[in-house]
């Protein structure tokens, strides 16, 4: 029996089963014309959690931030044209971060191209310098070898994705008009459709690939004096406790970026918040280097900590599962493309004997600095910026994700956020480190998560991405925005290109003077102007047990906020002096 059908509609609605077959769940949708058909396929499953979001570059954003957050992948639709090439700054992200975004472009007919049509770009392949996998998925034909065709492309992006070479991938679907479900295009055997449907998608399972590092380890004296060095990376419950049981082991202090989840664990004692400060002094660099580095996650977010890795002469292994050469300093020895855990359980057996006087030397000093940096800055108000992650720590919050913006805001919490009783989650988007979408990727992790959601951002990137509150109110999402404004971005003038004033004033710093009250409420959202540190906290805890979009302005000097620091570095720098001289003389 022959069945009237849609052609693009069947097509669509295969790869769209497909995708629901191997566990995608969420689906952020940018509505156009001429991805019709896959919108409809997707709204017509019901298994799908969608958002439908108009700006495209925000909705990449958001699908980031959903991506990074359940750790699943997300899928993206575009209509053609210059809405394609909107979504590129977050496949960017996701390429560096390894997020897994799938991104399904709808195209005109290969037959349009260069003709002067509407909305008819070159989108074959556009993403290619940033993305792990392309399809393209052509002219639908209602022929099985077509649709196996389909399927096999299915199998092999997804499996890149998720397991082989972690990141986004990219969908092109050609459509020729009509694209609606029930403007029929062909007919069909009823036999045949069946047959389409029972083309099922199997997607490999994810294996561990082993390295043999005894090699290397049984060279290595077990007491030798060592670091683990912990990255931006989404790590596990299991590979963080698997990282602090082998600190313990090596007898390695933990030295947690600002970026990773390891600084706001419990376990205190493993963990080197104030590396910071300790590499600041001469006499810390002279007498307590390391001999062994050991790299999980992406590089350093501080300048001064990969200066000091890249000078150190030490042995430096890295370590992901993507076999990632992470490492800007080209200074490491060895990488294995490894489990943490895997590669943990085989190296923590060479460390039968450690050196425990190390550890505590290096403890001792995070324990004294962290009680100096509490003084220094007791007396400074909010409008230093460096006070911002010690606030983070007084908050009476457990729970909470916190995303940290790029450019000041997470270098600051690299510099100062130390210990804190308070259970965080810690998102950011340090793949590229752009300061674009930053509000929509916050959004989708609280979207993602179900968890209550803090962002720290400075004015330009909020200006950037002032799109992204709409998806907040519009989908009911909460967020407390905390909006750090020193009107033009206060990172400027750390550059040795501050010093030649007339340039920089001009075309370096970029004032914004935009009345934030006026257009946060234009949005919808809730505007708080803080005060003073305990308005603040008050503001932060109020807002967030509100639910509701929230953004908290705080007025900051960068100008005095840098000379703070400035003076803070000196500071610490003798003091760690001072310490170390006084161990030296018991």
């Amino acid at each position: 029996m022959k069945i009237a059908v849609n052609k693009n509609y069947i097509w669509s609605k295969y790869f769209v089963d497909q995708l629901h077959k191997v566990g995608v769940k969420h689906i952020c949708i940018s509505p156009g014309s001429r991805n019709t058909p896959l919108t409809t396929a997707f709204a017509e499953n019901k298994s799908f959690i969608i958002y439908s979001i108009v700006d495209e570059r925000s909705c990449g954003f958001f699908a980031l931030g959903l991506s990074k957050s359940t750790n699943k992948p997300v899928a993206i639709v575009t209509t053609s044209g210059t809405a394609v090439a909107e979504v590129y700054p977050a496949i960017i992200e996701a390429y560096y971060s390894r997020t897994q975004l799938i991104v399904c472009t709808a195209d005109r007919p290969y037959y349009l191209q260069d003709r002067g049509a509407n909305q008819t770009i070159n989108q074959n392949n556009i993403y290619k310098n940033h993305i792990k996998y392309f399809g393209d998925c052509g002219l639908p034909e209602l022929n099985l070898k077509f649709f196996v065709n389909l399927k096999n492309k299915i199998d092999t992006g997804f499996s890149i994705c998720t397991i082989k070479n972690r990141g986004p991938i990219h969908f092109n679907f050609q459509f020729e008009k009509p694209l609606e479900k029930n403007s029929y295009t062909n007919e069909i055997d009823g036999e045949l459709l069946k047959k389409i449907n029972c083309i099922s998608s199997k997607m490999q399972k994810e294996t561990t690939q082993k390295e043999k590092i005894k090699n290397i380890f049984k060279h290595i004296n077990p007491k030798s004096k060592g670091y683990i060095f912990c990255g931006s990376y989404n790590y596990t419950k299991q590979e963080i406790e698997s990282i602090v049981s082998f600190s313990n082991t090596c007898n390695y202090p933990i030295i947690a970026d600002g970026a990773s989840q390891l600084r706001f664990i419990k376990n205190k004692k493993y963990i080197l918040r104030n590396y910071n400060s300790l590499i600041k002094s001469n006499k810390f660099i002279a007498n307590l280097a390391p001999e062994i580095i050991i790299q999980f996650g992406s590089t350093p977010t501080s300048t001064t900590l990969l200066e000091y890795f890249e000078k150190c002469n030490s042995i430096k292994i890295v370590v992901n599962k993507n076999g990632d050469r992470l490492d800007p300093s080209n200074t490491a020895k060895y990488y294995f493309k490894y489990e943490i855990k895997g590669f943990i359980n085989q190296a923590e057996k060479w460390f039968i004997n450690k050196n425990k006087v190390w550890f505590k030397k290096i403890n001792e000093l995070e324990t004294e600095i962290e009680k100096e940096k509490t003084e220094f800055f007791k007396n400074q108000n909010i409008s230093i910026e460096g006070t911002i992650p010690l606030i983070l720590n007084k908050l009476n919050q457990n729970n909470v994700n916190i995303f940290i913006s790029n450019s000041s805001p997470i270098r600051d919490v690299d510099y100062f956020f130390g210990k804190s009783e308070n259970k965080y989650s810690i998102f950011t988007n340090r793949g590229a480190s752009g300061i674009d979408g930053i509000n929509s990727t916050a959004i989708g992790v609280a979207a993602g998560s179900n968890k209550k959601t803090i962002l720290v951002t400075g004015d330009l990137s909020f200006y950037h991405d002032l799109n992204g509150l709409q998806n907040s109110i519009k989908y009911k999402i909460p967020i407390t925005i905390i909006l750090i404004n020193n009107n033009g971005g206060g990172l400027f003038n750390e550059l040795p290109v501050a010093r030649y004033k007339n340039i920089f004033n001009k075309y370096f710093i970029t004032p914004i003077n935009l009345d934030f009250k006026k257009v946060v409420e234009g949005y919808g959202a809730k505007y708080y102007k803080a005060k003073n540190e305990i308005d603040l906290i008050q503001k932060i805890n109020s807002t967030i047990k509100q639910n509701q979009t929230s953004v908290i302005e705080i007025k900051t000097n960068s100008i005095k906020s840098r000379l703070v620091r400035m003076d803070y570095w000196k500071h610490i720098s003798k003091f760690v002096d001072s310490k170390i001289n006084e161990a030296e003389n018991r």
